[in-house]
């Protein structure tokens, strides 16, 4: 899968994702979970809170439960909302975006190349975004590529509660009983 494809599948699913969330995608593809990892327990205690405010509301949207964010398909961001009925979902994801957290090394020459494809991109399908997109991509080059948070507007209108892990991790955890590979 190409960076492009994964652009065009959250547009595809997000039409309203605007150009802090375009920036959120790629970051997210390129370093992984690392910022949210303080420390184990309130990673742990985080969690819990989200999977406890999703019991209280039920999404709009039906959602799936792994989107993908990295064009060699090693990231996804996985939804909590199919997990949130289970008693042991906090132990079903923590491990798994602790290790994802550990292994993930993204660096900044791979985010300035993704960040290059996503403005082309960018320009060709949402050229009322791109200024903003080549705004907040300058202005975050320059202070070191930090995470940034999804834009008041997607936040809205899609609710989003997830994670980022690695997919095989995540698989290999919970595959069915009797699979293998």
């Amino acid at each position: 899968m190409r960076l492009l494809s994964v652009l065009e599948w959250h547009f595809g699913r997000y039409p309203l994702l605007q150009a802090a969330d375009i920036y959120k995608l790629v970051h997210q593809g390129v370093f992984g979970p690392g910022h949210i990892i303080a420390d184990v327990d309130q990673a742990r205690r985080a969690l819990e809170e989200e999977l406890a405010g999703l019991r209280r509301r039920r999404c709009l949207l039906a959602v799936e439960s792994e989107e993908p964010l990295d064009p060699d398909g090693r990231l996804v961001r996985l939804n909590l909302e199919p997990l949130e009925s289970l008693p042991d979902a906090v132990d079903r994801v923590l491990p798994v975006l602790l290790a994802t957290a550990a292994e993930t090394r993204g660096g900044p020459e791979l985010m300035a190349a993704r960040v290059a494809e996503a403005l082309d991109w960018c320009r060709d399908r949402l050229p009322d975004r791109f200024e903003a997109l080549a705004r907040l991509a300058s202005e975050s080059e320059e202070v070191g590529w930090p995470a940034r948070h999804h834009s008041s507007v997607y936040a809205a209108a899609y609710r989003p509660v997830y994670r980022v892990v690695s997919a095989r991790r995540w698989r290999q955890a919970h595959r069915p009983c009797g699979t293998s590979g």
